[in-house]
């Protein structure tokens, strides 16, 4: 490591005492799971929770490395903006467009809207044929003539 870490994190400080020791001396904020068998003490941010258990300490450190992934996200989205707002490009270059292709898949799965071509409309009032479906008809057809 060329630099120390911001923060630690450490699943059960009983067990890494001497990790925990070393952070503190250094100034390194330490977050650490204390079950009931901890000192919180030497912990500057404490998570309650059970240090034993492997599928809690699955679960926390799933939420932490999580969290750690979108803030590292967020901050670099951020340095990104701030980039763009100095040299004077952030928003001025148009609107920005959004992939509605979901929605599309969606409208289609609850019928909100007609299929085939967009001058073409569905008919309502339309006799049957002789095989018994329905006449599909032309809005130009129906109109009487001027």
């Amino acid at each position: 490591m060329t630099t120390p870490p911001d923060t630690m994190f450490v699943i059960d400080p009983n067990a890494e005492v001497i990790a925990v020791r070393e952070a503190r001396r250094m100034g390194i904020p330490v977050v650490a799971i204390v079950d009931t068998n901890c000192d919180p003490n030497l912990v500057d941010w404490v998570i309650p929770g059970n240090d034993d258990a492997l599928r809690a300490i699955r679960l926390f450190t799933s939420k932490i490395s999580d969290a750690v992934v979108s803030g590292r996200q967020s901050f670099e989205q951020s340095q990104i903006a701030d980039q763009k707002a100095a040299e004077g490009t952030g928003g001025d270059d148009g609107p920005e467009y959004v992939d509605t292709s979901a929605y599309e898949k969606y409208e289609k799965q609850e019928g909100d809207f007609v299929e085939g071509e967009a001058g073409e409309v569905a008919p309502t009032d339309v006799p049957p044929t002789e095989e018994g479906g329905a006449a599909v008809v032309n809005e130009e057809e129906k109109a009487p003539a001027k």
